[in-house]
């Protein structure tokens, strides 16, 4: 399954940093609200049971700087325990995620910004 939620956090280093833990928490909530808003659109049964793999590839609408491929991790984190907190997935343990890939940024200035979320369950996956 492939969903593309409307948020894009601040960058790892930004958090690295030490921004304000008000910052930190105004970069949570929107991730929830994205990514619930996203889940009531879809027809999918959740939680997802098994085990997975969540492959994250930001996009970049106009006016959004590139980032490096792992200073995006933080957007990967947020979104990940959204989905667990929207009932998506059951857990972001390694019982059931079994891989975290970030990949490069995606560059379409007339699209959205956000990022694509692939959840692949484990079985799907070649041995």
């Amino acid at each position: 399954m492939r969903i593309f939620i409307p948020f894009y956090g601040p960058s790892t280093n930004e958090i690295y940093s030490g921004v304000h833990w008000s910052v930190r928490k105004r970069a949570k909530d929107g991730a929830l609200k994205a990514v619930k808003a996203v889940v009531r659109q879809l027809d999918i049964d959740i939680p997802i049971s098994t085990r997975v793999d969540l492959v994250f590839t930001p996009q970049l609408g106009k006016g959004v700087r590139r980032r490096d491929t792992s200073n995006n991790s933080m957007t990967a984190k947020l979104v990940e325990d959204a989905l667990v907190k929207a009932n998506v997935l059951h857990d972001d343990t390694d019982e059931y995620v079994r891989n975290v890939t970030n990949t490069p940024a995606l560059i379409d200035r007339k699209g959205d910004t956000g990022v694509w979320v692939e959840i692949i369950p484990v079985s799907e996956v070649a041995a």
